[in-house]
């Protein structure tokens, strides 16, 4: 088919063909052609090393990656650890002095004396360049049941401006070092896997400097009440600002809580000895209670675990909603002397949720049977 052809096809259909001069990618290479803004923005949903490859695409690519707000660092995606900091080195000594809006640094490797000052390096140009949102996970290196590795203080050091709004520690010894800290506009921490010890004794504070603190996560962290060199102390988790707080699995032989803002509480407990001293939430509106401790059914727990039940109850008399799901009922069936014995704490109760089929009628009257005004509903899901 001639030109006159073509033409005539197109003038036949009533449609205008936009001829493509040859030569011309501008329609062929739209993304390179999108505002730097935008292609920064695209880039910061990718890992640092994905986002340094891109560099290859075309001449306009090769520093996009310089300039992208957001870090993320990944030690696996690297075959050796010393690829993995050769690459870490270069992108914090490559990348254009721009802030941070954002770093997450993934380490599983286990090379204690290398890793110190390596971490400590990266979490000095974190804080350093105004980050706000930061994720530091080091379970390959760390283990909190062991109390010889890591701790806070050794990999971050003090900085006048520090502009963090939300922090996430894996695998990091929380010692007497955080207390002295200070994060002035931190509103979120959650702390997994976290050996918490003090190298002093008495009260261990550690999240009372922190003056902003609304959401606190703490899941699978040990305290030890004898601690760094021996120390002996007992923990206590308090924030007048704090709004929500959630325990998963947390082992401590003596926990105060102490949060007269406290609306939400979430409680998991599966494994591990804890003993609550004191619980405050004078305004607790939502809790949130799960007991799946597999040695509750053991004869000499019984005991160890109705004295925690005990004291977790008391402390949440002020929730006005409270969740309990099938495995709590089951467990504290076992302990019947909390049900019969003792009146009901629950004093403010609207609304009792239960995830279970069925519950004995001591246990419903037993939080039921509380509240000073109107009978509570009881929902079951």
């Amino acid at each position: 088919m001639n030109n006159n052809d073509n033409n005539s096809s197109s003038c036949e259909s009533g449609k205008a063909v936009k001829r493509i001069p040859e030569g011309d990618d501008t329609a062929t290479d739209r993304l390179s052609h999108l505002p730097d803004f935008i292609i920064h923005h695209i880039l910061s949903f990718l890992e640092t090393k994905w986002a340094v490859q891109t560099s290859v695409l075309s001449r306009s690519w090769r520093s996009a990656w310089k300039h992208v707000p957001v870090i993320n660092l990944h030690s696996l995606r690297f075959r050796e650890p010393s690829s993995f900091r050769r690459f870490v080195d270069n992108v914090l000594s490559l990348r254009h002095p721009f802030k941070v809006h954002e770093m997450i640094f993934i380490l599983e490797e286990d090379d204690e004396e290398e890793d110190v000052r390596f971490i400590a390096k990266v979490a000095e140009y974190a804080l350093s360049h105004g980050t706000q949102h930061l994720v530091f996970e080091l379970t390959g290196v760390w283990s909190y049941q062991k109390e010889d590795s890591y701790r806070f203080s050794d990999l971050f050091s003090t900085i006048s401006n520090c502009r963090l709004k939300t922090l996430e520690l894996y695998g990091v010894g929380i010692d007497s070092g955080f207390e002295s800290y200070g994060f002035p506009m931190l509103t979120t921490l959650k702390l997994g896997q976290c050996l918490l010890a003090s190298d002093k004794d008495g009260v261990f504070d550690p999240f009372s400097i922190l003056p902003c603190l609304e959401n606190l996560v703490l899941s699978h962290c040990n305290h030890l009440d004898r601690g760094y060199l021996g120390h002996v102390s007992r923990l206590k988790i308090s924030g007048l600002r704090l709004l929500r707080l959630k325990l998963d699995s947390v082992w401590s032989t003596s926990l105060e809580i102490f949060a007269p803002r406290l609306k939400s509480f979430r409680f998991h407990h599966d494994m591990g000895e804890l003993k609550f001293s004191k619980l405050s939430f004078p305004i607790l509106d939502h809790a949130v209670i799960q007991i799946d401790d597999e040695s509750s059914f053991m004869e000499e727990d019984k005991e160890r675990l109705m004295d925690c039940v005990i004291t977790l109850f008391q402390g949440l008399s002020n929730a006005t909603t409270l969740l309990l799901d099938s495995r709590t009922v089951e467990v504290l069936t076992i302990i019947p002397e909390i049900i019969e014995q003792r009146p009901s704490p629950f004093t403010r109760l609207k609304t009792l949720i239960v995830k279970a089929d069925s519950v004995p009628y001591t246990l419903l009257n037993y939080f039921l049977k509380g509240s000073s005004s109107t009978k509570p509903t009881l929902e079951f899901v």
